[in-house]
């Protein structure tokens, strides 16, 4: 077995993990970006272009000599274990290239040493990172390589098969820096067993109004078990968690930013957003108020909640935990419905010898191909990455017998690139400070969105330094 893979220290960590690298390592976009003298770019000397073609055939890029590459990477659990084998199976494969894989990791803790061997000059060759907080900043500072050309020259990568939303989470500044593997979106899980008890259809809400009134007649029902701590009965979470508010604020028709890292969570639809989260618990009483979301999944899995709002990776453990019969369903919308698309990809380290780069680009290619997504979300719970995945007979069968995973990939048609601001160090635990001051705290909406707005403006300030 060529893979070697070390114990983790701790559970790795879903799209809200925020940003492990210091601020002057976030390029934003229109700030000067010096690129590391050794990165090449497609087309130069060290690029892909030119030296590429004599090793590309009809089926990729093949080498003389063996190619030895370093494959960092998080998650734990099946999530590893899935990773650990399709390394496997692809040193099995070639004879050519051969692959260590290398736990370093949750995502924060894997990009702050990331950071330090990029200064050192002994960077890994492979990498995942997350495609919302940690590779954009990556990206614009030169430190990954870009992957057009590849995608360009190697029909066999059938480049046009990844999912387009997915394709355009990994895209910065016009350049394609990422290709996705375990991607997910918040979807919200619901308690089939309860809606049955309290006399209401087994279907999840459409709208957040909806939301308000299935849990309204839930709570009144008390269809779910008391909360441990004071025997309360309520139906809805609302956790401290940036991500799924993203979903909830494109559902008003607000924004967290533009796309150049200037907040807007004073707008009138991203406020209303807030206001209503602080609704469901302080006026609607139909919603318990949790800091993170960890504690909010326990409670559903326990039947102390009928609804969750959780990511997509974590389906095959919701299911497996809960006792009750569990439901998936797309985020509410309201005016719109959009959601973003978390999770991580693989990216291609800049300063690396042209073939590690197509070395690189094979194990990327193979690891995210038609069958491997197929069995990587069946493993985990993370959506397939390839649109072809449907018309795969195996995924089809599964997708028969796990209802569930089918919610999750129909709904990569409303997957949308996140507000940039979420890029910005420290933004993403400030916008979940909101949340917890609004819900667990009862402050006015109205002043902690305008606290929120310069502490934003601050930060994304400083990151621009």
């Amino acid at each position: 077995m060529n893979s070697t893979a070390q114990v983790p220290a701790r559970a790795g960590t879903t799209a809200g993990t925020t940003l492990g690298t210091t601020r002057r390592q976030v390029v934003l976009a229109g700030t000067a970006a010096v690129v590391l003298a050794a990165c090449g770019e497609p087309g130069t000397p060290d690029g892909s272009a030119g030296e590429a073609s004599a090793r590309l055939g009809p089926n990729g890029f093949t080498f003389k000599q063996p190619v030895q590459l370093t494959y960092w990477k998080s998650l734990e659990g099946p999530r590893h274990e899935a990773q650990v084998k399709l390394t496997d199976d692809f040193n099995a494969s070639r004879s050519d290239v051969k692959v260590t894989l290398e736990h370093v990791g949750v995502y924060a803790q894997a990009a702050e040493k990331l950071t330090a061997v990029l200064a050192a000059d002994t960077p890994p060759d492979v990498m995942l990172l997350t495609v919302d907080t940690h590779m954009p900043g990556f990206a614009r500072m030169g430190a990954l390589h870009p992957l057009d050309e590849f995608a360009k020259v190697d029909k066999s990568a059938k480049f046009e098969t990844y999912a387009p939303g997915f394709i355009k989470n990994g895209t910065i500044n016009g350049k394609l820096y990422q290709i996705p593997l375990a991607r997910s979106t918040p979807v919200l899980y619901f308690n089939k067993d309860h809606l049955r008890a309290a006399g209401l259809p087994e279907a999840a809400p459409n709208t957040w109004d909806q939301v308000v009134d299935v849990a309204q007649k839930l709570t009144r029902a008390a269809v779910m078990q008391p909360d441990s701590a004071d025997g309360s009965k309520v139906a809805l979470p609302v956790a401290g968690y940036w991500w799924p508010f993203q979903s909830a604020v494109w559902a008003f028709g607000g924004k967290l930013s533009d796309d150049k890292f200037t907040p807007t969570v004073t707008q009138p639809e991203t406020v209303q957003a807030m206001q209503f989260f602080a609704d469901l618990v302080q006026r609607h009483r139909v919603a318990r108020a949790y800091r993170t979301v960890g504690p909010s999944s326990t409670a559903f899995q326990q039947g102390q909640l009928s609804f969750l709002v959780e990511s997509t990776a974590v389906l095959t453990q919701v299911e497996e935990r809960t006792s009750a019969r569990v439901g998936a369903a797309f985020m509410p919308q309201q005016k719109q419905r959009a959601v973003p698309g978390g999770g991580s990809g693989l990216t291609i380290i800049n300063s690396i010898p042209v073939e590690k780069k197509e070395a690189g680009w094979e194990f990327m290619k193979f690891v995210t191909s038609t069958p491997n997504t197929v069995y990587f979300s069946k493993m985990t719970g993370y959506m397939v990455v390839r649109t072809d995945a449907e018309k795969n007979a195996e995924f089809q069968q599964y997708l028969k017998e796990h209802p569930n995973a089918k919610v999750t990939f129909d709904q990569m048609q409303f997957v949308r690139t996140q507000d940039s601001i979420a890029e910005v160090p420290g933004a993403p635990a400030a916008i979940e400070g909101a949340i917890r001051e609004v819900a667990m705290e009862g402050k006015n909406v109205k002043t902690v969105m305008d606290e929120l707005q310069r502490k934003l403006t601050s930060l994304a300030q400083e990151a621009r330094k």
